[in-house]
């Protein structure tokens, strides 16, 4: 078949379902029916004259004619959706729903700047806690189910673009009536006190021992959380300590009466990312939405 007389849009199926390798993940985004997808790879095999994709349990694999398409036309296809994405019209006076998933720290940061800001318009800013899996946060922004993640894990892949979103650090907390620290925290007091603790549950390992280069020996763990606030209001209600990152405690010392204390170690700094997908990197609608997000902690970089 002269290749002019291809439908183009069948590689575009093709491609979505060898990302998912499924038919019902790929008709979701397609906003297509299921028989509707399955016919258009059906057609594409029949101009190919070759399987695409072959039974494999109760799911679909790819042949090597697949991949080897795949990887011929998918950075064509990703460039179109850029490009369309890009010189597309961007205004304030139509509706839009952006989704962001970011982490706890970040939301709370962030929702008092998104509830004040009078210049939204018709737009709307809606967090959503970060995911416990890479995974599956790759297959939001995939889904379209999202259009930013804000983390501070190193993300590799080609197929996602990120930039720095902000910078921020740990710190030791104590409330304000402790009656052994007050001000500053050696060592040695540290270590003496008890604690309680927050453990990140991507990386499995508690917030303390991933932002310090010292390894850090066992401490008496009073408490075991799952929530920065839950972790503050628990210091500020009894003699235990904690350690949470710099812009939240300042955000709730003084209504909670806790102590903001340096971290008696060497400390690594939390650098927060913005990710999104390539196709989304020059889009107009995306753009405006980092730099709305980066206004909103332009105060915390200068601090």
């Amino acid at each position: 078949m002269n290749p002019s007389e291809f439908d183009l849009n069948l590689f575009r199926v093709f491609l979505t379902v060898y990302r998912y390798q499924s038919i019902t993940v790929a008709a979701e985004v397609l906003q297509l029916t299921q028989p509707g997808v399955s016919g258009a790879l059906k057609r594409l095999q029949s101009q190919l004259g070759e399987k695409l994709f072959v039974r494999d349990g109760r799911g679909i694999a790819p042949t090597h004619l697949a991949h080897e398409i795949a990887r011929q036309i998918e950075p064509a296809l990703d460039t179109i959706e850029t490009t369309i994405s890009s010189v597309q019209d961007f205004s304030l006076h139509g509706k839009r729903r952006f989704v962001v998933y970011a982490p706890e720290p970040v939301m709370l940061v962030l929702l008092p700047k998104i509830e004040a800001d009078d210049s939204l318009g018709n737009r709307e800013i809606v967090l959503y806690p970060t995911l416990a899996s890479e995974e599956a946060l790759f297959d939001r922004l995939n889904l379209r189910q999202a259009d930013l993640a804000i983390d501070f894990a190193q993300f590799s892949s080609p197929s996602y673009f990120s930039e720095q979103f902000f910078t921020d650090q740990i710190c030791v907390i104590a409330s304000h009536s402790h009656p052994r620290i007050q001000g500053s925290i050696t060592s040695e007091q540290y270590y003496q006190e008890k604690h309680v603790t927050l453990k990140l549950r991507r990386e499995d390992v508690f917030l303390a021992d991933y932002f310090t280069e010292e390894h850090l020996k066992g401490r008496k763990v009073s408490v075991e959380c799952d929530s920065l606030l839950a972790l503050m209001a628990l210091v500020a209600s009894s003699e235990s300590i904690g350690m949470v990152s710099l812009s939240i405690a300042k955000l709730f010392s003084e209504r909670l009466g806790i102590q903001i204390l340096n971290v008696p170690f060497r400390s690594l700094p939390i650098n927060y990312m913005l990710l999104t997908h390539n196709r989304e990197q020059n889009s107009k609608a995306n753009c405006w939405l980092r730099e709305k997000l980066l206004s909103y902690v332009s105060e915390l970089q200068r601090q």
